[in-house]
């Protein structure tokens, strides 16, 4: 499920739904959604609430993720979790999200 703040309501990230399979641009297979956010927020200063979606988000990506909306990639047991902005959503296509960037490319937790 998508948490909706305020903006992003179309797009292809508008369409990304959790545990669909993500592959980069080389065709390769990233992990699964574990999360998507649509993003439209300025956070500023603003401290993050600790049950919001944000709170998981590590601290040095949380405004632009915030800003830019984003979706959270489970990679595996013993791996990091990655994370995806909006504009690295290049098209969803059928159950899969496919990325305009390679693995190498997107930010970790």
């Amino acid at each position: 499920m998508a948490t909706l703040p305020v903006g992003q309501p179309d797009g292809p990230l508008a369409q990304v739904q959790e545990g669909m399979a993500v592959e980069d641009r080389a065709g390769e297979t990233v992990g699964t959604v574990r999360r998507v956010y649509l993003g439209g927020e300025d956070l500023g200063e603003t401290v993050v609430a600790g049950d919001s979606v944000l709170a998981e988000v590590p601290a040095g990506l949380r405004s632009r993720l915030a800003r830019e909306g984003f979706v959270e990639i489970a990679t595996g047991l013993l791996q990091p979790n990655r994370y995806a902005s909006g504009d690295q959503v290049a098209a969803v296509e059928g159950d899969r999200v496919v990325l305009n960037v390679g693995r190498d490319e997107l930010a970790r937790k």
